[in-house]
């Protein structure tokens, strides 16, 4: 009967650094966040990027590289040598972003994929862009340690392994290839049976994930691309908090790689006749695709004593009494919570479409657009009580519960119309400015919920009438219109040091006129040896009026050390990320389904191997 397992607010960051000196055009050739992140372009928030290190000139004390610190490291010489000669593995990228370093979500900031401009001119290799077969190879090991919210802290929460292999392969300037496949062990063991010890399936927990697999056919006409297979769309300007970004479900299971999405099968048309100063975008996606949930959003859903997300202040009274009074009063009474989703048909029908249309107009680049689908974050509409136990019996259940309460959740439809725009202001230093708003025009959606056992409850005590009821029901998403908006600033305060504001009115698992709450997110990242050290701290806080009268407000901070060393193709990066604000309060962050707060180390290694061939045409 609870729904705070899907009220996801279980991260935030691993915010890209935003700010760079172009925000130029993003349309139909660099839509794709991984193109761009390679590219060292505009990242995929359209943010600028934290400051790069000073070029020309003598050295400055600020200025030192790792290798004035550390001297030069012990095959220097050799990789040079290779890298003049154009050797298969090349040095490591300069880093231009947080993104080169550790990805976008869930993997490395994928190889560049080679433009078709870049092999239609014959077979020589000219640089990394220059080949026509383009490898990029990843090992990502990470451990997560669960610090406070737990029963158990220092428990090993997460231990994850990965690698990644990304492929782009040019053939000639109207053809792309590209995949991506991602091998993922997780090192802790699922054997909990003597049987278990004789299967390796239970012994060693491991999956595929892929952010690519499509196929792109440029140039059709002048201006005209088509990409057909698995991939990723970003849309909007903001950092992370987009309302406009509602292609591809959301990855929430990684807590500090929050809102990184998910690859879904699509076909994708861009179009721009006049480059960044008119372009179009339409998008179809057959199947219906979910956000992928933490572990700790089924302890919220089974936590009878959550928020519930009814519309109306009467209906919300009523479950508070039944929750606050009622049921610590009757404990017999309190259920064990199962959650059942009811998934969309396979059908024509509920395919997703989209389409944007963006332009530039000077400094401000800005887009107008349109989705047709479903909010990929399930909401509850029924809860079923059940008696599995007789109440009067002499022997205790089995596993201490009398009533069972079965909620079905549903994927609420919904369209949405979205505005935003990205400039900087060069009179202010170049700060950069975002804002995003999208207009979200629901269905109604409905919640009933059984009072347990088919027992009829008095849940309006204090009206001076004795009026038992059998069930609650009432909307829980109005179909009113309702906004969601990001606005955004971020500035650079000379080499070493990067700032970032952001209001945000709507978070990613909000959705009705009636739960949409207000947020404010700021950061700083400080800069040393040309970014190959960083110092981060980020955090998050909800405003107090998002919460029930007395509840107060809460957040989450989440600093971070990331670290190059001197010699290239690897990476370090250790990190906290804690919730504040009292804990199981109906809160948004102090709920019990965001989970446990962390800290958190990963060791990221890399390489890319560039080939080419002869020919082209």
């Amino acid at each position: 009967m609870s729904t705070t397992g899907l009220l996801l607010a279980s991260a935030i960051v691993s915010l890209q650094p935003a700010p760079s000196a172009d925000r130029g055009y993003a349309g139909p050739e660099a839509i794709s966040p991984e193109e761009a992140a390679a590219s060292g372009g505009v990242s995929s928030s359209g943010a600028a990027k934290s400051p790069a290190p000073a070029e020309g000139g003598t050295v400055e004390a600020e200025d030192l590289s790792l290798e004035d610190v550390f001297g030069p490291g012990p095959d220097a010489d050799a990789t040079a040598e290779a890298g003049a000669e154009g050797a298969s593995e090349g040095p490591s990228e300069s880093v231009e972003s947080i993104d080169d370093v550790f990805g976008d979500g869930g993997g490395a900031a994928p190889a560049p994929e080679v433009s078709a401009a870049a092999s239609s001119g014959g077979g020589e290799s000219k640089g990394l862009l220059g080949g026509k077969l383009v490898l990029k190879a990843r090992i990502l090991s990470s451990v997560y340690y669960d610090i406070a919210r737990t029963d158990k802290p220092g428990t090993i929460g997460r231990n994850e392994n990965r690698l990644e292999f990304r492929l782009t392969y040019t053939p000639n300037k109207h053809i792309q290839i590209v995949g991506d496949i991602e091998p993922v062990f997780m090192g802790v063991s699922q054997a909990r049976e003597l049987d278990d010890l004789a299967s390796m399936s239970m012994m060693n927990r491991f999956h595929v994930e892929s952010r690519a697999a499509f196929v792109a056919v440029n140039d059709i006409v002048k201006g005209l691309d088509v990409k057909v297979g698995r991939q990723i769309v970003v849309w909007g300007t903001a950092d992370k908090f987009s309302p406009t970004n509602n292609i591809n479900p959301d990855d929430l299971e990684d807590r500090p790689l929050f809102t990184e999405p998910i690859a879904n099968q699509m076909v994708v048309v861009d179009y721009a006749p006049l480059r960044d100063r008119l372009w179009f975008q339409g998008i179809y996606i057959p199947l219906f695709f979910p956000a992928l949930l933490p572990p700790s959003a089924a302890a919220g859903l089974k936590d009878p004593y959550a928020e519930v997300p009814f519309a109306s202040g009467a209906d919300k009274a009523k479950i508070f009494y039944l929750q606050d009074d009622y049921l610590p009063a009757n404990p017999k009474l309190l259920p064990n919570v199962v959650g059942h989703v009811i998934m969309p048909e396979t059908t024509l029908a509920n395919g997703q479409a989209a389409a944007k249309i963006g332009s530039s107009l000077g400094p401000v680049d800005f887009s107008a657009s349109y989705y047709y689908g479903r909010h990929d974050i399930p909401l509850p509409s029924e809860v079923k009580s059940t008696l599995v136990h007789p109440l009067n019996s002499d022997e205790p259940p089995p596993d201490g519960y009398y009533l069972q309460s079965d909620a079905y959740l549903i994927y609420p439809k919904m369209q949405v119309i979205g505005l935003d725009f990205t400039t900087q202001v060069p009179f202010l230093g170049n700060m950069g400015l975002w804002g995003e708003m999208g207009v979200f025009i629901p269905k109604e959606e409905r919640l009933r919920i059984e009072m347990p056992a088919g027992l009829g409850v008095d849940v309006t005590p204090n009206d001076g009438m004795a009026n038992p009821v059998m069930e609650v029901e009432g909307i829980s998403v109005r179909k009113t219109p309702f906004i969601k908006a990001t606005a955004g600033a971020d500035y650079t305060i000379g080499k070493h040091v990067y700032v970032q504001a952001q209001y945000i009115r709507g978070f990613i698992d909000e959705f009705g006129a009636d739960h949409v709450g207000n947020y404010l997110l700021a950061g700083t990242d400080v800069i040393f040896f040309g970014r190959a050290l960083i110092f981060r701290t980020f955090g998050l806080v909800d405003f107090p009026g998002n919460n029930p009268k007395g509840a107060g407000s809460s957040g989450v901070i989440a600093p971070a050390i990331l670290f190059q060393p001197p010699w290239g193709f690897l990476n370090f990066e250790i990190g906290s990320f804690a919730f504040l604000g009292q804990e199981g309060a109906r809160t948004k962050f102090g709920q019990r389904a965001v989970g446990t707060s962390i800290a958190y180390l990963k060791v990221i290694g890399q390489f890319y191997f560039v080939g080419c061939e002869g020919g082209g045409g």
